[in-house]
C-alpha cells in the first residue's frame, strides 16, 4: 500500500538535505583550507629565515659575494634539504648537458677508460662505434699513457680523466700504447654514445647495456638482430654498473625482449605516486625472442637497470647472476626553471612486471657470485676468465 507524504515533510526533508549538503562543503573546505594555510605558514618561515641571513650576509659579509654560485648553493641545499639521492638541481649548463646526454650527444673521445696503476696510464675497456677516437686507431686494450703531453700519474689522474670527457677543450693530444708501440695523436671531443656493446663468446652470445639513454633501444635492436642473424640461443646482458637511465627509456629495451602479455596486464612497469596513485604505466607491445638468457648484477646496478633484471626474472626469462643491486625503485621528473636550469625530482616508486616493488632493499640474485676487492679494483681490466660472475653465467648457458 502506498504512502502519501505530505508537501511539508517533503520539504523539511529538502531542507536537511540541503543543510547536510553545506555542513560537509563547509567542513571539507576547512580541512583544505586549513591544509593550505598550515603549508603557507611552514613556507613563510622558511622564507623568511632564508631572507634574513641574506640581509645579514650583504650588510656584514667581509668578502665579495658571487651571485651565481650563491644561487647553485641555494638550489642544492633546497634539493639536499629533502633528502632523496636521487633529486638534485642543474644549472643552464648541467641541464644543457644532461638534454644532450638523454638524446645520446656525449662530451670526449669516446672511450670507457679506468686507471691502472700497474702501467700508470688509463686502460681503454670500451672504444664506442665511430668516435673521435676509434678514428684516431684507439682500441680496447690499449693504454692512455700521456693527454697534452702531461703524463698520466696517480696524483693527476682524476683530473686528466676530466680532459678526455671533454670538460676543458675540444681537442686533445692523446698518446697510448698499442701493441707495445707507443703513438700520438690529436682526438676531437663530442660523439653519440654507444651504449650497447655485443660479441658472441662460444656459441653464446654478450650483451653489456652500460646507459638507459632514448637512443638505447635501437642499439640492442641491432645487438639482438646480431645475435639473430648468428643464430645465436643463448644471451648474457651485464648492466653491472649500469646506473644512468630513464624509466621510459629502459621500458623500451624491456620491450624488446618480452611478449606481450596474456594475463590482463600488460604493464612492463607502474608509476605509483606518495598516495599510491597510479600516474604512468609503460606496457609491452612487441614480439619477445627466444633467447636463454642471464643478466649479470652488482651492488651498482641502479634504477633503470634494476628494472631490466627484474623485468626478465618476472616474465621467466632470465636468472639473475652477481651481488645483490643498489635498491633504487624511484622515477624522475624533470622540471625547466626559467633561467634555463632544471630540477630532476622523484615523483613515483616503481612497480616492475610481477614483484614487488625493489625500492630500498634491491635485487636477490638467483646466483650469488661476489667478486673479491682485488677484482673488484679492477673491475673494467678483468679477462673473461677472472671474471667469475660472467664465468657462472657461462657455465648455466652452456647447461
Amino acid at each position: 500500500m502506498n504512502k502519501k507524504i505530505s508537501l511539508g515533510v517533503a520539504l523539511s526533508w529538502i531542507f536537511l538535505a540541503i543543510a547536510m549538503s553545506v555542513t560537509i562543503t563547509m567542513l571539507v573546505s576547512m580541512d583544505i583550507y586549513n591544509d593550505i594555510i598550515k603549508d603557507f605558514n611552514l613556507r613563510s618561515d622558511i622564507y623568511s629565515d632564508i631572507s634574513h641571513i641574506d640581509e645579514i650576509i650583504r650588510e656584514n659579509y667581509y668578502g665579495d659575494i658571487n651571485e651565481d654560485v650563491l644561487k647553485k648553493e641555494l638550489a642544492d641545499g633546497y634539493i639536499n634539504g629533502i633528502e632523496d639521492k636521487y633529486s638534485y638541481y642543474m644549472t643552464k649548463d648541467a641541464y644543457s648537458e644532461y638534454k644532450d646526454e638523454q638524446i645520446g650527444k656525449k662530451r670526449g673521445i669516446g672511450v670507457i677508460a679506468v686507471y691502472d696503476s700497474k702501467s700508470n696510464g688509463f686502460y681503454v675497456s670500451e672504444v664506442s662505434d665511430g668516435s673521435p677516437a676509434q678514428a684516431q686507431g684507439i682500441v680496447k686494450g690499449d693504454i692512455i699513457t700521456a693527454v697534452d703531453s702531461v703524463n698520466v700519474t696517480e696524483s693527476n689522474y682524476k683530473e686528466l680523466l676530466k680532459e678526455l670527457e671533454g670538460e676543458k677543450k675540444t681537442k686533445s693530444q692523446i698518446t697510448f700504447t698499442h701493441e707495445g708501440e707507443s703513438k700520438t695523436v690529436s682526438v676531437g671531443k663530442g660523439y653519440s654514445a654507444q651504449t650497447v656493446y655485443y660479441n658472441i663468446n662460444g656459441g653464446v652470445g654478450y650483451i653489456k647495456i652500460t646507459d638507459f639513454y632514448s637512443t638505447t633501444v635501437e642499439q640492442l635492436k641491432t645487438a639482438v638482430d646480431y645475435m639473430n642473424q648468428n643464430r645465436v640461443t643463448s644471451v648474457i646482458f651485464d648492466v653491472r654498473n649500469n646506473e644512468t637511465g630513464s624509466i621510459a627509456d629502459v621500458t623500451k629495451c624491456i620491450d624488446v625482449l618480452v611478449p606481450v602479455t596474456t594475463e590482463g596486464n600488460n604493464a612492463i612497469a607502474t608509476a605509483v605516486d606518495k598516495d599510491e596513485k597510479v600516474i604512468e604505466t609503460f606496457a609491452s607491445d612487441s614480439n619477445s625472442v627466444s633467447f636463454s638468457m642471464v643478466v649479470l648484477v652488482n651492488s651498482k646496478t641502479s634504477g633503470a637497470a634494476e628494472l631490466f633484471a627484474c623485468d626478465l626474472r618476472d616474465f621467466g626469462l632470465a636468472q639473475l647472476v652477481g651481488e645483490k643491486t643498489a635498491g633504487n625503485g624511484t622515477m624522475q621528473k624533470v622540471f625547466e626553471l626559467d633561467d634555463g636550469g632544471a630540477v630532476a625530482l622523484t615523483v613515483a616508486h616503481i612497480l616492475p612486471y610481477k614483484s614487488e616493488s625493489f625500492h630500498g632493499v634491491g635485487l636477490e640474485p638467483d646466483h650469488k657470485v661476489e667478486l673479491t676487492k682485488e677484482q673488484a679494483s679492477r673491475f673494467e681490466m678483468l679477462t673473461q676468465q677472472e671474471d667469475t660472475q660472467l664465468q657462472k653465467a657461462l657455465s648455466l648457458l652452456n647447461n
